[in-house]
């Protein structure tokens, strides 16, 4: 269900970063869309619908085809809510494309509902006529499941509304007896990142892993991470980032839910570029790369623009060449925005900026170093 409230990839480069894994060609898909051929779309997907229908359905909504998603919806003699949702869920990360999700429920009428479906739809009526839109859903499932109330309750603090937020989930866990989730909890805890203190994030994931029993995920320390830049409480936030760092390490599991992500990088990075602390961003910024993960595309920039101010003019062109050249068929877009900042040519393929990129890239910034040998000067000075 998470998925459904993330932002829509268009700012997020490494949002294609994945596409190995995926069983549909969703880039080239999305560049055969761009252009208008549909005809070769679909040619494409054609042989991979009987092995991976919801691959196949949910790849054309992500890109905007959301009618020959539905037309393959309809061929499938026993399709599943999963199906459905496959269809509609995509959808949620526009606006212009959520208001088509009433319309292509309708449409699809044989198709089994689940409570992520109804979710869908309670998503779709918030971000288009807002969250009171929604809320009559609750009275219409009986009773009414954790991901209704989450999507309306998540919707009630995107559009500012904590009280009606908090009315719901008292109404969630009181009345109707619904134990919150990790999701849930997250919700909360998203956004008091953005409007509350630090002791009130902390005071959730406490709650969250001592009472309700749950374990705090990256969304969660991702929060934190957000909370404590917010408050210019820089280091700390730096030590609840390594620590997901050191635990995905100890680990050795890429697919850890406290794995960090896009937007572990990106309040991460934002923090210390805020505080001006420019080499340790930059080093940030590349452990994100090194994973495929790129920050947010704002975030990008404010840390290309402030090398360039801090006269790491070099290191600003490091960064914008080397997301060239890594993601090369999606650096396109307001991404190529990113050029002129850092004082390249648009467009052009600047053989010494690729070289000195080559040359650079693998050497360590001096606040890495400092980061290294900190633990040994710890030491000294306790002995």
């Amino acid at each position: 269900m998470a998925t459904f409230f993330c932002a829509s990839g268009r700012r997020l480069l490494s949002t294609a970063a994945a596409v190995s894994e995926f069983p549909v060609p969703i880039a080239r898909i999305r560049n055969l869309a761009r252009a208008g051929r549909l005809t070769d779309i679909d040619a494409t997907v054609a042989p991979l619908i009987p092995a991976h229908p919801k691959a196949v359905i949910s790849a054309l909504s992500v890109v905007g085809l959301s009618d020959q998603a539905s037309a393959i919806l309809s061929t499938i003699p026993s399709p599943t809510a999963e199906h459905l949702n496959a269809l509609l869920g995509p959808l949620l990360r526009r606006r212009r494309h959520a208001e088509r999700v009433p319309g292509l429920l309708n449409a699809h009428p044989s198709a089994p509902r689940n409570a992520v479906t109804w979710s869908i739809l309670a998503k779709s009526l918030c971000i288009t006529k807002g969250a009171d839109e929604a809320v009559y859903l609750l009275h219409a499932e009986e009773p009414p499941s954790l991901h209704l109330y989450t999507a309306i309750i998540d919707s009630y603090y995107k559009e500012k509304k904590p009280h009606r937020a908090e009315e719901l989930w008292r109404d969630m866990v009181d009345k109707h007896g619904i134990a919150p989730d990790a999701t849930a909890y997250n919700v909360r805890i998203t956004y008091k990142s953005t409007a509350g203190t630090v002791e009130e994030v902390k005071e959730l994931i406490r709650a969250m892993h001592e009472e309700a029993g749950l374990q705090p995920d990256v969304v969660s320390y991702n929060g934190l991470i957000r909370v404590l830049g917010r408050h210019k409480r820089v280091d700390e936030a730096l030590e609840v980032y390594r620590g997901l760092q050191e635990k995905v390490g100890a680990e050795g599991n890429t697919e850890a839910k406290s794995m960090p992500d896009c937007a572990t990088y990106t309040g991460m990075v934002r923090a210390l570029c805020n505080a001006e602390r420019w080499s340790e961003a930059e080093d940030v910024f590349y452990e994100g790369v090194k994973r495929r993960k790129v920050v947010e595309l704002g975030t990008v920039q404010k840390l290309v623009v402030g090398l360039n101010k801090a006269g790491k003019g070099r290191a600003a062109r490091r960064v914008v060449v080397g997301l060239r050249k890594k993601f090369p068929d999606h650096f396109n877009g307001p991404w190529k925005e990113l050029e002129k900042d850092a004082g390249l040519t648009p467009g052009a393929s600047n053989e010494e900026e690729d070289a000195e990129e080559d040359e650079q890239q693998p050497a360590k910034t001096a606040a890495a170093e400092e980061d290294e040998q900190q633990p040994a000067k710890t030491a000294a000075a306790a002995a």
